[in-house]
């Protein structure tokens, strides 16, 4: 697990990309694209993208810096040993489900 520092148009992560990190917001906000949808992440929940690595498979989303932002990069174990079965990892997979639902018309 490691906090990694973005500026201003930087990508995070890119869809189609396959990596085994999870990543959570500490500070900043990042702008999440799927398709046309767009929405913007902040460390207020915390909010957390990503979440395709605990699954092996490439990311859906494209992840762009909005001003400075801190991340917590982990390893999917990491996250899974760590936040699975806290508040972290259950706001992570709702906030996951409502961006994929929003993305494909269903909300």
């Amino acid at each position: 697990m490691e906090t990694l520092e973005f500026k201003d148009g930087d990508k995070i992560i890119e869809k189609d990309k396959k990596e085994p990190y999870v990543y959570i917001v500490k500070s900043g906000k990042v702008k999440v694209s799927l398709g046309a949808y767009e929405t913007i992440l902040s460390e207020e929940l915390p909010d957390v993208f990503g979440l395709e690595a605990l699954v092996d498979e490439p990311y859906t989303e494209t992840c762009i810096a909005v001003g400075d932002v801190k991340v917590i990069r982990c390893e999917k174990n990491e996250f899974k040993d760590i936040y699975v079965k806290t508040e972290v990892g259950k706001e992570a997979l709702k906030s996951f489900m409502r961006r994929t639902a929003k993305a494909l018309g269903w909300l």
